[in-house]
């Protein structure tokens, strides 16, 4: 059995309430119901509309509504425990192998140190054959002191300047790509019907931060301003109009539908 689904109709019936009336007065088609109370969440159209039915069903049982929904999540998520066997490899064995190991390092790094140090050993001893040579290089360098007359075939060099003076240009305009976002705001308006309506949960991010997170009841609404994009969740949708811009949107035409919206559209 279900914890969540056995709080559900406890609470259900100890208000006298019947299936058909819940079904009626929260706009959830009663097969949901059932599938809540009976903890049957097969038969639940996702996981998305599962939330959105236990919210508006615990609100209107007037119940802790987080506390069903952790429940939820956690009959949801529920997993065999895991079972630990020991090892079949004795550590005696295990312990045997592990010097063998030490010993091959400590000797693949004896040789390796011994050839650095052969190898630093024959540079050592090869400088003074190598210093006639470099002051044979040196005077021969002081000879060609009159040398910097091919300086002047580098005088073309400043076309390079005029190149690299160029390119530039072309991160500039890219750059400017960005700043349009500033200037084009979206208006995002959230309203409830008026009238007798037991009004709808909304979750409302702007910019993909989470600004709202409650229900709103008959009559009211909401307005905020975006640089980038909204995204709009209602428990009831049936009852929610959207305006962005300036025009309007209805976000169902079905009684107790959880419906998503975003702008712009993906």
């Amino acid at each position: 059995m279900s914890e969540l689904g056995d709080r559900l109709r406890a609470a259900r019936e100890s208000q006298g309430i019947s299936l058909s009336q819940a079904a009626a007065e929260t706009r959830i088609l009663q097969r949901y119901l059932v599938a809540l109370e009976e903890g049957d969440y097969k038969y639940l159209p996702g996981d998305v509309y599962a939330r959105g039915f236990i919210r508006n069903y615990a609100l209107y049982l007037k119940i802790p509504v987080e506390e069903l929904i952790q429940l939820y999540r956690y009959e949801r998520g529920r997993t065999e425990p895991i079972v630990i066997r020991p090892a079949v490899v004795a550590p005696r064995i295990r312990g045997a192998v592990l010097p063998n190991i030490f010993g091959v390092f400590f000797v693949v790094l004896t040789i390796v140190g011994l050839g650095y140090l052969v190898l630093r050993g024959v540079e050592f001893l090869n400088v003074p054959t190598n210093t006639p040579n470099v002051v044979a290089t040196d005077a021969t360098a002081t000879i060609a002191v009159v040398v910097p007359t091919p300086m002047p075939a580098e005088a073309t060099a400043p076309a390079a300047p005029t190149d690299a003076a160029v390119q530039p240009v072309g991160p500039t305009v890219t750059v400017a790509v960005a700043t349009p976002t500033a200037e084009a705001p979206i208006v995002l308006g959230i309203k409830i019907d008026d009238g007798k309506n037991p009004g709808s949960w909304v979750n409302v991010k702007i910019d993909n931060k989470s600004v709202f997170q409650r229900v709103l009841k008959a009559g009211e609404s909401l307005r905020y301003t975006a640089q980038r994009s909204v995204w709009v969740r209602a428990g009831n949708a049936y009852v929610v109009t959207v305006n962005v811009n300036g025009v309007d949107q209805r976000l169902s035409t079905t009684p107790g539908d959880v419906v998503s919206f975003t702008w712009p559209p993906p």
